[in-house]
């Protein structure tokens, strides 16, 4: 009987993780959106990323950047906001499942902010270089 019990718990831990997977790329893609806009609420760093970019963007359009220089920056940009939302549903994780200040969540969290911070260093660098050279030449 006990073993009957446990068996239906786990199909029910089963059901219910099967219920939570998309079915299509659609609902994926909706799943993903809602995560954009709930990030987009509740964290000011992606507010201030697209305040940052879309600088960029303007001084790019003015400087008449090529195409190729324009897809480093997009790129780049891109890996700051992906490696931004996967810090902050790892500090999240951490912050509900696992409250307690100890070492290893200041450990998890320091590198991934450093992740965030590396892939910003090189978005600067790249349009400083790029950047850079433009404004001289209009000088």
């Amino acid at each position: 009987m006990k073993t009957n019990a446990v068996s239906g718990t786990l199909n029910k831990a089963q059901n219910d993780l099967a219920s939570m997977k998309n079915k299509n790329i659609f609902q994926s893609m909706y799943c993903a959106f809602q995560g954009m806009q709930a990030a987009w609420k509740e964290e000011r760093n992606y507010r201030e990323y697209t305040a940052i970019y879309a600088v960029f963007v303007a001084a790019e359009l003015m400087l008449g950047v090529s195409l190729t220089e324009f897809l480093i920056g997009f790129a780049l940009v891109c890996g700051v906001f992906a490696a931004e939302y996967f810090n902050s549903a790892l500090e999240r994780l951490l912050d509900t499942k696992f409250p307690e200040i100890s070492a290893d969540n200041k450990f998890i969290k320091d590198t991934a902010a450093a992740g965030v911070f590396i892939l910003s260093i090189a978005f600067f660098v790249s349009q400083g270089l790029i950047l850079i050279p433009k404004i001289l030449e209009m000088m």
